[in-house]
């Protein structure tokens, strides 16, 4: 497991920030909850495709490395990549089942996004034994600023489509 943990933390960091971007840029070009968790879903199963894919071919390629460690390397970031892509869509999944409400998913999903990049920051602070605090603050950023992009898109493309 130790030997996966990168392939964990980049998978998961690309699965949360991506797929929330997704949400974003559908919330920024006020589609619907149903189209926002189609949209989410299939760049969550698409996108964790690809990485997954890219993390073993890119294994692949370094000849120390077997290809069973490469696929077990392609298979944790995939199943990284939408266990915490998971994360933003879980707010339309529920709101959309029980509570009905299209204005309250997305500051659910916003703060339960921030916690889940913060705990993230965490991790992947104390892997590469950097400060908690910079990690912390440069993975919200990150996740921030991509979410603030695609949301900025979606509303210009709203506007001007």
């Amino acid at each position: 497991m130790k030997k996966y943990v990168s392939a964990i933390v980049y998978g998961g960091l690309d699965g949360i920030i991506t797929t929330f971007a997704v949400v974003a840029g559908s919330v920024g070009g006020n589609v619907s909850n149903i189209v926002i968790i189609i949209l989410g879903f299939s760049n969550l199963l698409a996108d964790g495709f690809s990485m997954g894919a890219g993390a073993y071919l890119s294994a692949t390629s370094d000849n120390n490395q077997s290809k069973s460690k490469a696929l077990a390397a392609g298979i944790a970031t995939f199943i990284s990549f939408n266990v915490f892509g998971l994360i933003p869509l879980g707010a339309y999944l529920i709101t959309n089942a029980f509570i009905h409400d299209k204005a309250i998913a997305f500051p659910i999903a916003f703060v339960i996004v921030g916690v889940s990049l913060a705990l993230l920051g965490w991790v992947k602070a104390n892997l590469s034994e950097q400060k908690v605090r910079t990690e912390i603050l440069r993975t919200l950023s990150v996740g921030y600023v991509a979410a603030i992009v695609a949301y900025g898109v979606g509303i210009l493309l709203n506007y001007y489509l």
